[in-house]
């Protein structure tokens, strides 16, 4: 992202560019300080961070750049004089030039910014000034909108698209926005996919009642601009740390692959999806060996590189699951076992070839595609990871 900073005071311009280059990765920063050098650049920008009152213009610097359409985020000292400005509802949002804290909020602002380039909201609004004047705020700082006209549209518009937001109001024909929340709780949960009520209503109990049966926060018309735009960047920061928690909670921190608690909450869900599927249960040769003869840093660097190795030749769609210890577990769906043997065997050839610090290792496996439920299979799997060890280590066993 390229962003240009417009301000004529040194201090604070160095002060913006120091936290933009220490907490955004994704920015890269120009300043210049006057008007005149703003109207000679040749080069674009993805934003542009302007202060409010120049040495050589007085509010033209942002009459000049909104008429190009460009985004703008206006600093200025002057927070009573902005707000009653024609430009407060037209940029994207303003910093209030005091101390270091709101440079802050500007840096958090931006990144968020940056990340609502990924997020889908939609809107459900019977009345389609407001729903469009709730579209151009949130177009406004970055987000891709639908619109849907009641709670009816909404559902269907949510059932053919990736949606991460859902703003409604509670008053609208068809299917009103009580039970158009509560259609999407019976497949998404509040942690799942964030829900905001808003209407013009002044019955608080309904507001509680509508928080009870999981919305996450609601918004009274009519409402600022800047206080849909602060309740949704929130919520939106708030659903990315929980994702993220909850990401965390099922990786094995050692390799990075699913853990035993995703095996237990998640897989057997997936699993029901497909008619078709294998399960391969793999476990590395002599492990305990491997540790007691190189020690457990080693056999740390052996469970990473052996995980890795797994992620770099099989698909996206599989999923590898560390099962406990050096005991790995690969769900293929639509994939059968001899299909499944197939991309075992290209591994362990792999293998074959690579050395970890000079130690090399090898693998056993076991491959079942019969079974009924996922734990049928995983058992009948581990017996034939059980009979290939056995029969003497380094083999794939599928019957």
């Amino acid at each position: 992202m390229k962003i240009l900073i417009v301000e004529d005071s040194v201090i604070y311009r160095s002060l913006i560019e120091k936290y933009i280059q220490k907490y955004l990765f994704f920015a890269k920063t120009k300043s210049i300080s006057t008007f005149e050098e703003l109207k000679n650049l040749k080069e674009d920008f993805d934003l542009y961070l302007v202060d409010y009152i120049l040495p050589d213009a007085n509010g033209e610097q942002i009459d000049y750049l909104l008429e190009k359409k460009k985004k703008v985020i206006v600093l200025t000292q002057y927070e009573k004089e902005f707000i009653h400005s024609k430009y407060k509802d037209e940029v994207i949002n303003y910093v209030i030039k005091d101390d270091v804290y709101t440079i802050d909020y500007l840096v958090k602002f931006i990144n968020r910014y940056y990340k609502n380039k990924n997020i889908n909201v939609l809107i459900a609004e019977d009345s389609t000034a407001i729903r469009k004047r709730e579209k151009f705020i949130l177009e406004q700082i970055n987000l891709k909108v639908y619109e849907a006209n009641n709670g009816k549209e909404a559902l269907e518009i949510l059932s053919n698209n990736h949606i991460d937001l859902i703003i409604s109001d509670i008053n609208m024909p068809y299917i009103d926005g009580e039970k158009f929340l509560l259609k999407v709780r019976e497949k998404h949960s509040s942690t799942d996919l964030p829900f905001i009520v808003i209407s013009s209503e002044n019955d608080n109990e309904h507001f509680i009642k509508l928080l009870k049966l999981g919305a996450n926060d609601y918004l009274k018309k009519p409402f600022l601009k800047d206080e849909l735009v602060v309740r949704v960047n929130n919520i939106l920061d708030i659903y990315e740390r929980m994702k993220t928690f909850e990401l965390k909670a099922k990786l094995d921190g050692l390799t990075g692959v699913f853990n035993r608690s995703y095996l237990e909450n998640e897989l057997d869900r997936i699993f029901s999806i497909y008619s078709k599927k294998s399960i391969a249960m793999l476990d590395i040769d002599f492990f305990k060996k491997i540790n007691d003869t190189y020690g457990h840093q080693i056999g740390d660097e052996i469970l990473k590189h052996f995980a890795n190795t797994i992620k770099s030749h099989i698909r996206k769609t599989d999923i590898i699951i560390r099962y406990g210890g050096e005991e790995f577990l690969i769900f293929m769906p639509n994939t059968t076992k001899q299909e499944a043997y197939i991309v075992l065997h290209k591994i362990k050839n792999i293998l074959a070839k690579e050395d970890v610090n000079g130690i090399k290792y090898t693998f056993s496996a076991g491959i079942a595609d019969e079974g009924e439920t996922l734990a049928e299979m995983i058992k009948l799997a581990d017996k034939r990871l059980y009979k290939a060890k056995k029969e003497g280590r380094n083999k794939i066993i599928i019957k």
